[in-house]
């Protein structure tokens, strides 16, 4: 080394070296020569090196995504969630709804010695008797929970001196007009099942949301991390190369033994920290695996990545965004529209039921080629609720009531949670913001200094220990550069999170 500039240390205390901490972390060319290296910034897609021997495979934050929605643990749970919710839904609704059915049957009727066997005319006028002979009878009735039309038939072949056939047809019919709850109390209970198979679609969707939330928030956490241990490796090579001179030194007697000590200590806590951040590294490696479905042990780094434009800068906008899609606001809505159906339910238990029915039958003599009559009935029956349970009825009002007004609190409660939870969110954006932007200036101002500080030394108007310190506050600010853009990425996460976006 050519026109050097030496400044021997022998002069410092040892409490100044040790309260620099990481000052000793230059090139060997801060110590005399006329350029010292500045530490580069890091790359988001830079290898990392010193977590594997050899190149490890790029993901981006797409793909990322992409192997959530295909492969996540979470959003399996919430598909199996939602498909049991949907058929408890189509169970309910047939089981309230319309149903066809049919039956039939067929009976031989014979005598005993001595017993009479009565004609088709004594079944056709309403004897209870079986008529000896073939009997052939069929019927279909579509019923629902409030209505009800059958229609049956019967043929009859009986035997005697000749053989006398009839048919006998007969439809009938029954109508729910009232029963205390608009649109039948059957409906009631599909009006439920909707609102719970639609709170599971929101939970679905939730779960949808989260889980990209999570995936992102575990990436950025992963990059900016990555970021900083490209850092701690450039400060661990500077600082190799300072035991390296060092030791040159004194070899030829321009260094003491303390000062290549001080240089080994540095040395020694840079390693430390570049430990300690291929460890953090490595679990947030293993945290963003755990939400992909991934296995834990999968090695790979992340590629940089671009934070979504903000999507509004005011509190107005933000919160109206969060009281239409927050997902625990739109549940609390559907349960409380629950909780409604199920008070009017509860007290058209205290009304009475009111139905009309009738029928319209015809029977047909084939022998006679002769209609022997057709009747029918009409009538309307009334079903009161019970006189008294014990006061149960009245109870299960009650109790239908609280549930709904226990809902209306939650839902004041969450609006006023979640309103200073976006505004905090907010807040957090812009001043996560600002320190992004001051931390921008802090490298700019440390990389000036630093650059003084070479000119200064070259020149023999500062000493070792000023280029050191002014190195050192460099790195610090390129960490923290590291550090404070990975705190505005998940800041941005967390406010498009409080919005339900």
């Amino acid at each position: 080394m050519e026109d050097m500039v030496v400044v021997k240390m022998r002069g410092k205390s040892w409490v100044r070296w040790a309260s620099i901490g990481v000052v000793l972390v230059t090139a060997s060319t801060a110590f005399g020569q006329q350029q010292v290296p500045a530490v580069p910034a890091p790359a988001g897609n830079a290898q990392t090196a010193a977590v594997s021997p050899g190149p490890l495979p790029v993901v981006t934050i797409d793909e990322c995504v992409s192997a959530a929605q295909s492969a996540g643990p979470d959003l399996k749970l919430a598909k199996v969630t939602l498909d049991n919710s949907r058929a408890q839904l189509t169970q309910v609704q047939g089981k309230n709804g319309l149903s066809l059915s049919g039956t039939g049957a067929y009976v031989h009727a014979g005598n005993l010695a001595g017993s009479y066997a009565p004609s088709v005319l004594a079944l056709s006028q309403g004897k209870t008797t079986q008529p000896v002979g073939e009997n052939f009878q069929g019927g279909v009735t579509l019923s629902g929970p409030s209505t009800s039309v059958g229609l049956t038939a019967q043929h009859s072949v009986v035997e005697g001196t000749q053989l006398d056939q009839a048919s006998a047809v007969s439809v009938s019919g029954s109508q729910v007009v009232y029963d205390g709850y608009p649109g039948g109390r059957a409906e009631a209970a599909v009006k439920q099942a909707q609102f719970a198979y639609q709170a599971a679609q929101v939970a679905y969707d939730s779960t949808m949301k989260s889980v990209i939330y999570q995936v992102k928030q575990a990436y950025y956490t992963l990059l900016g991390d990555q970021n900083t241990l490209h850092v701690r490796e450039a400060i661990v090579t500077q600082a190799e190369g300072n035991l390296a001179y060092y030791q040159g030194l004194l070899s030829v007697q321009r260094a003491t033994p303390l000062d290549v000590l001080q240089v080994q200590v540095t040395l020694t806590q840079a390693r430390l920290d570049l430990r300690t951040a291929q460890n953090t590294l490595a679990t947030d490696r293993k945290n963003l695996s755990l939400a992909l479905g991934w296995p834990l042990d999968k090695q790979y780094t992340v590629a940089d990545a671009t934070v979504p434009e903000l999507p509004t800068n005011t509190s107005e906008e933000a919160l109206k965004s969060a009281y239409r899609d927050r997902p625990e606001l739109r549940t609390l809505a559907l349960n409380l529209a629950s909780a409604n159906v199920n008070l009017a339910f509860q007290k058209s238990q205290l009304s009475s039921v009111v139905s009309v029915n009738g029928s319209l039958g015809s029977i047909q003599d084939w022998t006679l080629n002769k209609n022997l009559g057709t009747t029918f009935t009409a009538g309307l029956s009334v079903a009161l609720p019970p006189l008294y349970d014990g006061g149960q009825s009245s109870a299960q009002v009650q109790q239908a009531a609280g549930q709904v007004a226990a809902y209306l609190l939650q839902q004041d409660k969450e609006l006023q949670s979640i309103t200073i939870e976006v505004q905090n969110a907010l807040f957090a954006v812009q001043d996560a913001r600002d320190r992004l932007d001051l931390a921008g200036q802090n490298v700019k101002q440390a990389q000036g200094v630093y650059d003084l500080q070479k000119a200064k030394f070259a020149v023999g108007q500062a000493d070792t220990l000023d280029v050191l310190t002014a190195f050192s506050t460099l790195t610090t600010a390129q960490t923290g550069l590291e550090q404070a853009r990975s705190t505005y990425n998940i800041a941005v996460l967390n406010l498009f999170n409080a919005m339900g976006q």
